[in-house]
């Protein structure tokens, strides 16, 4: 394999409904919650899954991440990034270390989880998949290193859209 990402090892996937996926591929939302813990690491693509969560996202995050026509112009069934899962922590751990951005993006009462996903890169030319429950192992078809932009800073990327 020539890099992390190349097109013949599988690695790890979750869908996400957008707005989060793409809140995630910006680089503004750095842990993933869920209700269930993980103990996997590494690398890790996120796939926009079909369905759009209006009545979930924060507006105001979404729209300056993503303008002001967000809620039509979101790609869905498509992987639009790849990461490094790093860390699974129960998500009071980690609550009262968050950007504004992150926190907004996501549900850290006690009880859940926060998946800490770094290095994240944007597909640049999104790829279609089918997405599913769960982790799931994705192949891809071709190396994916071309086809990246570069690794996003979580803090620069709040500062930059006004959310630090």
């Amino acid at each position: 394999m020539s890099d992390l990402f190349g097109g013949t090892t599988a690695i790890k996937a979750i869908s996400l409904w957008q707005p989060w996926a793409s809140l995630g591929a910006a680089g503004v939302k750095r842990h993933e919650t869920r209700h269930w813990a993980t103990a996997y690491r590494g690398p890790i693509a996120i796939h926009a899954a079909k369905t759009l969560d209006l009545a979930g996202a924060p507006d105001q995050l979404c729209e300056a991440v993503n303008g002001p026509f967000w809620p039509k112009q979101l790609p869905r069934g498509v992987v639009v990034a790849v990461g490094t899962l790093v860390a699974c922590d129960p998500a009071e751990k980690v609550a009262d270390h968050l950007t504004q951005a992150d926190r907004m993006a996501g549900n850290f009462t006690r009880g859940r989880f926060a998946w800490r996903i770094e290095n994240i890169r944007r597909v640049l030319d999104p790829i279609p998949l089918i997405g599913r429950q769960g982790l799931f192992n994705w192949t891809p078809q071709t190396d994916l290193a071309p086809g990246l932009g570069p690794i996003l800073d979580h803090g620069v990327q709040c500062r930059r859209f006004g959310w630090a």
